[in-house]
């Protein structure tokens, strides 16, 4: 039986890309495409970060979004995709660095369940433990200096708000909105904005999970 730890591992899945080639995490496309057309439009450059085998960036392309650039760590996705689907970039990058990325060179960055997978590890949702928190500084950091002034960060998960708004107001760089979707269970698409003030936010959702929002060096 497999353990959800190994999401988290770089191993696990360079051997599961060998094999598949498409996997929807959470939902597929047509279940929040209303939603996340609402924050983009086909004339912005977007990067998908923790792209994974998810066909999100190519029914994007589809809907007129070709400056599309897609970035995961795994070697054995990337250079596959770049076979699939020449068109669009693919990257092999750290989503804790994006080294390989420029500064403010993306108008939107988006992800799909990457941030689930990055916390798998973590045993308790209300109390994230220093080396998780210093994971999340580290994407948000990498996010924030890539997109431009203004960009947009969107965040599709199954995550709570009162789990997720919390950690996502570790970073000053944004103002966090949430939209969902979804009929019988609810999925969250997570709206930060680059640039703008997060206090009514952060008023609201302290004192949810305050733990979400201690320092990384503490315990």
């Amino acid at each position: 039986m497999e353990s959800n730890a190994q999401y988290a591992e770089r191993d696990y899945w360079e051997s599961r890309f060998e094999k598949e080639s498409h996997y929807e995490w959470l939902a597929g496309f047509d279940s929040y495409k209303e939603v996340l057309l609402k924050y983009i439009n086909p004339a912005q450059r977007i990067l998908h970060i923790g792209c994974g085998s998810s066909d999100l960036s190519m029914r994007l392309y589809e809907l007129g979004f070709t400056n599309i650039a897609n970035v995961d760590f795994s070697e054995t996705l990337i250079a596959s995709r770049k076979k699939e689907y020449p068109e669009m970039e693919w990257i092999c990058d750290d989503i804790t660095t994006l080294s390989q990325i420029t500064d403010s060179s993306y108008d939107v960055v988006l992800e799909k369940a990457t941030i689930e997978a990055l916390l798998v590890k973590e045993k308790s949702v209300w109390s994230p433990s220093s080396s998780a928190l210093r994971t999340l500084d580290a994407v948000w950091a990498a996010v924030s200096r890539v997109l431009v002034p203004q960009g947009i960060f969107l965040s599709i998960s199954f995550t709570q708000p009162h789990f997720r708004v919390p950690a996502l107001l570790r970073s000053p760089a944004w103002n966090v909105q949430t939209d969902l979707f979804g009929e019988f269970f609810h999925f969250f698409v997570y709206v930060c904005r680059k640039g703008e003030g997060n206090g009514e936010m952060m008023e609201r959702y302290a004192k949810m999970s305050p733990d979400w929002l201690r320092s990384a060096s503490e315990e």
